[in-house]
């Protein structure tokens, strides 16, 4: 409901950016899917393995130390997908009735998991809406003083830099959605 001369349209999108960067970092976590098809992990001596967000898995596979493939695993009735019921998933434990190996061998980026990484396969709205109102607020005049203080400031190309996009994310309640998504690093 505020009307931006077109001029500003680079600043925006850096401050997209900047939203954008802001709420996966708080996150600890990218919420749009990954380009990356393949992730190596390193073996944990276990049947089970952490593994980053996960929306499809084409297979698993463990590595030699030469990086060639020893094992793999392509068959749902060789391992589950935990958690069970949610996507994305972020734990995978072998089914030992069924799979050619027991535990995921023990090791250094032995590995490879093959699949669709993200959190989702489309942005979720209320993440949407997080970065709508950190830029909103970036952009409305009533929300800069109250996001921090000026950091620095240009007249032509009109440009400002705040001292704390944190601020604004602590004063519109931003955090209080984005801690639904959060990991907690272990």
């Amino acid at each position: 409901m505020i009307t931006i001369a077109d001029s500003f349209d680079d600043q925006i999108n850096e401050w997209i950016d900047a939203a954008d960067t802001y709420i996966d970092n708080y996150c600890n976590r990218t919420f749009e899917q990954e380009s990356a098809t393949s992730k190596l992990y390193d073996g944990s001596g276990t049947s089970e393995l952490l593994i980053d967000d996960l929306l499809t898995l084409t297979k698993i596979e463990t590595l030699d130390e030469d990086n060639d493939v020893d094992e793999t695993l392509d068959s749902t009735d060789d391992y589950w997908l935990y958690p069970a019921n949610e996507t994305p998933k972020n734990r995978i434990k072998i089914n030992t009735a069924n799979a050619s190996i027991a535990v995921f061998p023990k090791g250094h980026q032995n590995i490879k998991i093959t699949g669709t990484f993200g959190q989702s396969t489309s942005v979720p709205e209320d993440i949407r809406l997080v970065a709508t109102k950190l830029v909103a607020g970036i952009i409305s005049e009533r929300n800069l003083d109250i996001a921090g203080e000026i950091k620095s400031e240009k007249l032509g190309e009109y440009s400002i830099t705040l001292q704390d996009i944190e601020k604004q994310a602590n004063h519109l309640g931003i955090n209080q959605i984005l801690d639904r998504y959060r990991l907690i690093p272990i």
